[in-house]
């Protein structure tokens, strides 16, 4: 992505852009005064910085709008922390890409789900992917121990109650009994905390097994546990329609 150099754009989505981190994390970076405009600590997010003129420093390097954008799909295997580092040492999932570039995941998956995540340096688009106003579709498949009820299955579409918030809404797609489980595959458009869990798990049940078949109209069929691939320009200009709207 680049920008026309005299065209002033928001101190957090400079950072962003530049690779820092989604906009989330470039706010904090802002907020506990790491990163300086022309020499002096600025603490506001939103002040205007003028590529080219005004010089921004972090951890004693100068930023500049990142010309190069990396985007990746990676089917995330289980026991992998989706973090860009752990203090415990264990794997995390940018151990898994090699890349020179500072790259982070959009959004997350808990350390035993797997499947579809993607990971970029460009924190515009990271930002917007995970914004619930997108509602981004991601498709799920799910193991859920014991018999859901159909009429529990029914109630999905319409929210469960798992916070003070607004309710948990999933679209299902089709779901079929076995002896001890029920597999669900179902779309979620905002992506909480552990949303899946906690909506079966106020409707009763436990997830056993989780796997994101899709994120967007992405799917990892064909990349095998822990494998990964850079994504085209058709799929990235694709993605950046869906990121912002249109």
């Amino acid at each position: 992505m680049t920008e026309n150099s005299e065209t002033p754009i928001r101190f957090n989505r400079y950072l962003a852009i530049a690779g820092l981190g989604s906009r989330r994390v470039c706010d904090d970076l802002i907020q506990r005064g790491l990163v300086t405009v022309n020499g002096e600590v600025e603490k506001n997010p939103a002040v205007r910085i003028i590529p080219g003129q005004d010089e921004v420093i972090f951890q004693g390097n100068k930023i500049h709008l990142e010309p190069t954008l990396h985007y990746y799909l990676l089917n995330k295997p289980p026991q992998v922390i989706t973090t860009t580092n752990d203090p415990y040492g264990r794997t995390t999932i940018i151990d898994l890409i090699p890349s020179d570039d500072r790259i982070y995941p959009v959004g997350r998956l808990d350390f035993d789900t797997t499947g579809a995540i993607i990971l970029t340096n460009d924190g515009d688009m990271a930002y917007s992917l995970t914004h619930p106003k997108f509602q981004i579709p991601k498709t799920y498949a799910v193991r859920v121990l014991g018999q859901v009820s159909r009429e529990d299955l029914e109630r999905l579409p319409l929210g469960i109650n798992i916070e003070a918030k607004t309710p948990a809404i999933a679209e299902v797609l089709d779901y079929q009994y076995q002896e001890r489980f029920t597999e669900v595959r179902l779309v979620l458009r905002e992506g909480r905390k552990r949303e899946i869990k906690r909506i079966f798990m106020a409707l009763g049940h436990k997830v056993v097994k989780l796997h994101r078949e899709q994120f967007a109209f992405l799917r990892v069929d064909d990349l095998a546990p822990g494998k990964f691939r850079e994504l085209s320009s058709t799929e990235i200009q694709k993605l950046k329609e869906l990121a912002h709207g249109h």
